[in-house]
């Protein structure tokens, strides 16, 4: 099988060195460089563009950085459908909208493409080490046939559906994810202000059933140790709350956390925090409310 992979930032690049790294035929493509000439050094192939790439995979992963780029480039002009044969596979990555997924589908149900989302769960460290979760929108019989590939990228293949189920499970577990950057903030720094330890709050919140995994596995290792370099950016953050919060709209469902959390996040993005790491929401709520910043 001859695979091709377009979109190669933080995540995109770790999945694709784990395909090579387990024997998959890949060509890359990317606006930048400096990731391909790393992966062509690896054993990739180096795509001339996006349309060339498609033409000459079976199936073509795309991880972009939202629903503009994903539209672009696989629906524009020279783009993965515009390549890509009949019968082939199209695997959409990306975390997008879900008007923006149910589009791509039917365009590539037009074309005679196959059609899969498949938005990735866990964090980029998890990619890194190639334990991504992927929650796969697809019909069974290409779930088959698409499970044995992804876990070449992840340990952990979570099938919710027909396409476009995937990215709304992600858009699900984003929500519950990043509302809860709001909560672990507003409690961290809500212990401080009231005198108490930091380190003795973190045992306290992680043994009990206040517990949650961004807490226990994340901020320890992030915002609570100084480090605040994007795993996941707060404008990435903040798209991903958007699309959730007009997902519910469209729905008629009403959400006031996550637009709230949408909200705070915009504040946070103001206050400068572009380019740090979700967590930041902890130093941002401190600075916010007179108080120091959080270490343990």
């Amino acid at each position: 099988m001859k695979a091709g992979f377009i979109g190669l930032g933080r995540m995109g690049f770790a999945l694709a060195s784990h395909l090579l790294r387990n024997g998959v035929q890949l060509a890359v493509h990317d606006i930048q460089s400096a990731p391909v000439d790393k992966l062509v050094a690896l054993g990739a192939s180096r795509a001339a563009s996006v349309q060339a790439l498609a033409a000459g995979a079976d199936v073509v992963f795309t991880m972009l950085p939202g629903p503009k780029q994903s539209r672009e480039v696989i629906l524009g002009e020279g783009g993965v459908l515009a390549g890509l044969r009949r019968g082939g596979c199209l695997v959409e990555l990306s975390t997008i909208d879900t008007d923006t997924v149910d589009a791509l589908a039917a365009a590539a149900e037009k074309q005679g493409v196959r059609f899969a989302d498949a938005p990735v769960g866990r964090l980029a460290a998890h990619a890194d080490r190639g334990e991504s979760l992927f929650m796969l929108g697809a019909h069974d019989a290409d779930r088959v046939a698409l499970e044995p590939l992804l876990l070449k990228m992840g340990t952990t293949v979570l099938h919710c559906g027909a396409p476009g189920s995937g990215t709304r499970m992600k858009l699900i577990n984003n929500l519950m994810v990043l509302c809860y950057c709001q909560l672990n903030s507003e409690v961290l720094v809500l212990a401080g202000a009231l005198g108490l330890d930091a380190r003795k709050t973190f045992d306290v919140l992680t043994g009990t059933t206040a517990s949650n995994g961004q807490l226990k596995e994340k901020w320890p290792v992030k915002v609570l140790a100084g480090d605040l370099t994007p795993g996941f950016d707060i404008a990435l953050g903040f798209k991903d709350l958007t699309l959730a919060c007009q997902a519910a709209q469209s729905a008629g469902v009403s959400l006031p956390m996550g637009n709230l959390a949408r909200s705070l996040f915009q504040l946070a993005r103001h206050a400068g925090k572009d380019g740090q790491d979700t967590s930041c929401m902890t130093d941002f709520w401190a600075e916010s409310n007179g108080q120091p910043p959080v270490r343990l």
